[in-house]
């Protein structure tokens, strides 16, 4: 019997781990990348609870952290860079803390799962999915830049919030993007003194956070961040106008919404400018009515963006690729019954995922100085119970409440046991 086909759109994170458990699972994977080599740009992202589990299955959990940014902890400071509340870091990977012993950059994670992947998977870098057409076997893919089409018995869109796949596939009607009325930038600037293994977080009105955070290659990741508590915020309308032009006119509204700032501004804003690495991303959460669409799916944000915010969007990824994987091996003669098994499975978590609590992000990123005030006071309380071991029960407690993720069991499939 011949290796099932898959395609998979998108190099990042879910793509290549989706790519690793196919292989697993006895089949052929195949990874097409817009982009003409690996990203080195992106965020600082975590792994936390059962996706911990998962990488531990792949065999990478000690690379990961070792190449890891070595947080400590988060410092919450003022304007004068007092911290006023401080949490260290989490090594139970229990997601207890706002910070977790796996705290490593998008391009790192990505690089480390396309070694492990690259001997067995086949990549093509620089093309893009152009045209899908389902026959009776399978899937007819063209694509943009060269490629020759090719047939598959599976296609999955692992390409983000933004999913060229995605948009293919479902119709306006079936898809929600729950705007979060935010952005934020990320970029890498030199590292000075003053910098240490802590990240630094601190607010200004108008709903804007600036977050400077260690890295494992001698920099400071800088975050810009701004919440607006309406759509109707033209500050939004600004920004959503340079997403769609280029990286100088993200660069040029981000110097204007953020230069009336105090603390690091001046600092981070000019290192901004001679940055190589900025990225400026929309935030908000992709649901659908369902995954898939004949053989056709989506794994990772391209079908369930959680959001920064919910902490979870790399552990989601790494789930996504699990379970799809997991249900393609259990019935791989029945490809519609395993999308529809990857999704019956999958889906009551992510949702609890995407179950923001009530008021998140907006009511910890005030507009005015004195909810910034206000806030900063609620967290030097937290900071002080945190001392006292009372927030860390309250958290675990929290664990199993309505809001946020709920525990998740990770299912056992045999043909990963070989």
């Amino acid at each position: 019997m011949s290796k099932l086909r898959v395609l998979i759109s998108g190099a990042s994170v879910a793509g290549p781990a989706l790519a690793y458990w196919l292989v697993r699972a006895g089949c052929s994977a195949t990874i097409v990348e817009r982009a003409p080599s690996l990203r080195s740009a992106g965020q600082g992202i975590d792994v936390r609870d059962e996706a911990r589990d998962v990488i531990k299955r792949m065999g990478i959990f000690d690379i990961a952290r070792a190449k890891s940014s070595q947080e400590e902890g988060i410092k919450f400071v003022d304007s004068s860079n007092r911290a006023y509340a401080e949490f260290g870091v989490d090594t139970s990977g229990e997601g207890d803390s706002m910070t977790c012993d796996i705290e490593i950059l998008r391009g790192e994670l990505a690089k480390i799962l396309f070694d492990v992947t690259k001997d067995d998977v086949e990549y093509i870098f620089g093309d893009m999915v152009e045209r899908l057409e389902e026959t009776e076997k399978g899937v007819v893919v063209g694509f943009a830049n060269g490629t020759p089409e090719r047939e598959f018995d599976l296609v999955v869109g692992a390409d983000g919030i933004g999913s060229s796949i995605r948009k293919m596939v479902f119709g306006r009607d079936e898809l929600q993007v729950r705007s979060l009325n935010a952005y934020i930038s990320y970029f890498s600037i030199p590292k000075t003194d003053i910098d240490t293994l802590w990240s630094r977080v601190h607010w200004i009105k108008g709903g804007r956070n600036m977050v400077m955070r260690p890295d494992n290659m001698g920099r400071t990741r800088a975050f810009l961040s701004l919440i607006a508590y309406s759509a109707s915020d033209e500050r939004l309308s600004r920004l959503d106008k340079a997403s769609r032009e280029g990286i100088p006119e993200q660069k040029a509204i981000m110097q204007e919404l953020f230069q009336d700032g105090d603390w690091e501004i001046q600092r981070i804003l000019d290192g901004m400018h001679e940055s190589d690495d900025f990225y400026m991303q929309y935030i908000g959460q992709v649901r659908l009515d369902r995954w898939s669409r004949g053989r056709v799916t989506v794994v990772g944000d391209a079908g369930y963006a959680a959001s920064p915010f919910s902490g979870m969007g790399t552990s989601l990824a790494f789930l996504g690729a699990y379970v799809l994987a997991g249900e393609i091996s259990k019935q791989p003669n029945d490809i519609p019954a395993a999308l529809e098994s990857y999704e019956r499975v999958l889906r009551p978590h992510v949702e609890s995922i995407q179950n923001l609590p009530p008021g998140i992000p907006w009511i910890v990123n005030p507009q005015s100085s004195l909810g910034v005030r206000v806030l900063e006071t609620l967290i030097w309380g937290v900071g002080l119970l945190s001392k006292t071991g009372v927030t860390t029960l309250a958290s675990k407690i929290a664990a199993y409440l309505p809001i946020g993720g709920k525990p998740f069991k990770l299912p056992e499939y045999e043909a990963f046991k070989k």
